[in-house]
């Protein structure tokens, strides 16, 4: 059988037969791929680890008769971080479960492969909030298939939309004026910073966009934007989202992301007042980041 050799990340695995792994892997020169990894389950098994879920590694592949080739070495880049805080896991899995679902095999995208490499790796950041990163990469995968939205003018009556409260409706397609928002029961509130930061999002600058305080309120309301997008686009709702979902109904507490990490609860409090006065201004970067 011919061999290749090619970088690639797990996305998603299935047990097969008595010690043998099935697994979707997206690769940065042949797109996602089907791969049968052979005896991995076996207890001897040098490859066991390295097919683990969002594991990068150097794959030596061979070319299968049918739609799997066969993993025959594997090498990693990077290994998944081993924190207890399930958060990030489930966080990862979505990034996963939204890239296995959204691409096509055997189509190639350096760009996309670079994205979800980032999103894995900032999930399992200690230093990144991974709902906050979470986020980063739904936008952008969001407006990588082409659905990016309208955030400047009313997505109804296409009048340009003044500094305030508007409301985002996946069916339009943007943002809704006041007026054009009263025709869309599902149109989601968004305040001023909510507005400003899905703006900085899709500008696509990522340094920018992690360096930006985001508060509890304002981080809720942007992943209920993203998922209502995809929701819309997909057809469905990735099922990663509930456990995602019911793990933060468990964990929740009061805090403000910054950067990617949380402030205390007492420190939001004691912003909030500031924060209330300056919602009407720009969203800030940290200072000294």
């Amino acid at each position: 059988m011919p061999t290749y050799s090619d970088e690639g990340v797990v996305l998603r695995r299935i047990d097969y037969g008595e010690a043998d792994r099935i697994l979707t892997v997206l690769t940065r020169d042949h797109g996602k791929i089907g791969v049968i990894a052979r005896g991995v389950r076996k207890p001897q098994s040098r490859l066991a680890a390295r097919t683990d879920l969002f594991v990068r590694s150097r794959m030596q592949l061979a070319k299968g008769r049918g739609e799997l080739d066969v993993l025959t070495q594997a090498e990693p880049v990077s290994m998944p971080s081993r924190s207890a805080d399930a958060r990030r896991a489930a966080c990862a899995a979505v990034c996963a479960e939204l890239t296995d679902r959204v691409f096509e095999s055997h189509h190639p995208d350096d760009g996309v492969y670079a994205l979800v490499v980032e999103a894995l790796a900032a999930c399992g950041d200690q230093r990144r909030d991974p709902r906050a990163a979470l986020v980063w990469f739904e936008r952008r995968m969001i407006d990588r298939l082409g659905y990016a939205p309208q955030l400047h003018r009313c997505a109804g009556c296409e009048r340009m939309l003044p500094e305030a409260t508007a409301w985002f409706s996946a069916a339009a397609g943007g943002l809704l004026c006041e007026s054009c928002a009263r025709h869309d029961l599902d149109a989601i509130e968004c305040s001023v910073r909510v507005i400003k930061v899905l703006r900085t999002a899709a500008g696509g600058d990522a340094e920018l966009y992690a360096r930006l305080r985001l508060d509890a309120a304002t981080l809720s309301t942007l992943e209920r934007v993203v998922e209502a997008e995809l929701a819309y686009h997909l057809d469905r709702r990735l099922r990663s989202f509930d456990v995602l979902r019911a793990l933060e109904r468990q964990t929740a507490r009061p805090g403000v992301v910054e950067g990617g990490g949380y402030v205390s609860a007492a420190s939001s409090r004691s912003g909030e007042a500031e924060r209330d006065n300056d919602s009407e201004r720009e969203v800030e970067p940290r200072s000294g980041v």
